[in-house]
C-alpha cells in the first residue's frame, strides 16, 4: 500500500496495560460469539488442538511505538498444542487505534497491515475512550468507527483499598515459553490492508513493568465486557490488574510451514 511506512519487527514499546482474567474454556467448549471477525474465524481456529486453559482480555495504551502512540484491545481464548511445536496462546480478536487523529487516513490502517505482515495478528481499527470517574475509577469503552456511539466493549476498573497501593515488579521472562504466541496464516479480507499470509508465525513477547491488582466492573448488564458481535461476550473475574511503566519487546516472528 502506497503512503504507509514500513515498521518491521521487532517492535519496542512503552505504555500502560490493564488485564481482565477469564475463566478457562474446556478443550471441547464452543468459542464465544464475537471471538473473531467472521471471515477469519475458521482460519483462527484451524491447526493444532485447542486445549483451553486461562483466557484473557487486555487493554494497552502505548505511549511509544515504531508507529507512534496508540491503544489496543486483545482477546485470547486460551492455548493450542501442536505436533511439532510447544503449546502456545493465540490472539483471535484485536483492535487498535491511532491517537494522532490529525495524521492522514493511511496511518489508521498501518496497524492492520503490519500486524498481519509481521506476526499474523488480525488487527482491526476502533475508537477508544478512557474516562475518569469517582474514587479513582477508570471507565473504558471501544467502538467501531462506523458506529462510535455504540460501544462493543465496556468495562471499568477501580482501586481496591490497601491492595492497589502495592506495586510489584513483573516480567514475563519468568514464564519462559509459556507466554508464547503461535498465529495461523490469515485469509485476505475485503480491504487492501487485510493481506493474506501463508505461514505460521511464532514468537514470545517480553513484557516488564510494575503490577497492581484492581477491581473489575463489566460494562454490560449481563456482566460481560463484550457485545457478542464485534467482541466476545465474556465475563472476567472481579479482580484484574494494571501494569504501569511497561517496556515491551514484540520480537521477530519465526515462520513455519507446518506446526
Amino acid at each position: 500500500m502506497s503512503g504507509i511506512k514500513e515498521a518491521p519487527a521487532p517492535w519496542k514499546l512503552k505504555g500502560k496495560s490493564w488485564m481482565f482474567i477469564l475463566s478457562g474454556l474446556s478443550k471441547n467448549a464452543s468459542f464465544p460469539a464475537g471471538f473473531a471477525a467472521p471471515y477469519e474465524a475458521e482460519a483462527l481456529t484451524e491447526g493444532g488442538e485447542f486445549i483451553g486453559g486461562q483466557g484473557l482480555v487486555q487493554l494497552v495504551s502505548y505511549s511509544e511505538s515504531p508507529v507512534g502512540p496508540y491503544d489496543e484491545l486483545i482477546y485470547v481464548p486460551g492455548r493450542w498444542k501442536y505436533e511439532h511445536n510447544d503449546p502456545a496462546f493465540r490472539i483471535t480478536r484485536i483492535y487498535v487505534s491511532t491517537k494522532e487523529s490529525t495524521e492522514n487516513e493511511g496511518l489508521f490502517h498501518i496497524h492492520e497491515l503490519l500486524g498481519r505482515r509481521n506476526w499474523n495478528i488480525p488487527k482491526q481499527v476502533a475508537n477508544f475512550s478512557y474516562r475518569s470517574g469517582p474514587d479513582g475509577t477508570t471507565l473504558f469503552s471501544v467502538s467501531l468507527p462506523s458506529n462510535p456511539d455504540k460501544p462493543f466493549f465496556s468495562a471499568s476498573i477501580k482501586p481496591i483499598p490497601l491492595l492497589s497501593s502495592l506495586s510489584i515488579p513483573t516480567s514475563t521472562t519468568i514464564l519462559g515459553k509459556y507466554y508464547s504466541l503461535m498465529q495461523p496464516p490469515l485469509p485476505r479480507g475485503e480491504n487492501p490492508e487485510e493481506v493474506a499470509t501463508d505461514k505460521w508465525a511464532g514468537l514470545t513477547p517480553v513484557i516488564k513493568g510494575w503490577t497492581k491488582v484492581v477491581k473489575v466492573v463489566p460494562g454490560f448488564e449481563d456482566g460481560s465486557v463484550g457485545d457478542g458481535e464485534s467482541f466476545p461476550k465474556v465475563k472476567p473475574w472481579s479482580v484484574g490488574s494494571v501494569m504501569e511503566g511497561i517496556d515491551m519487546d514484540f520480537g521477530v516472528s519465526t515462520w513455519y510451514e507446518k506446526v
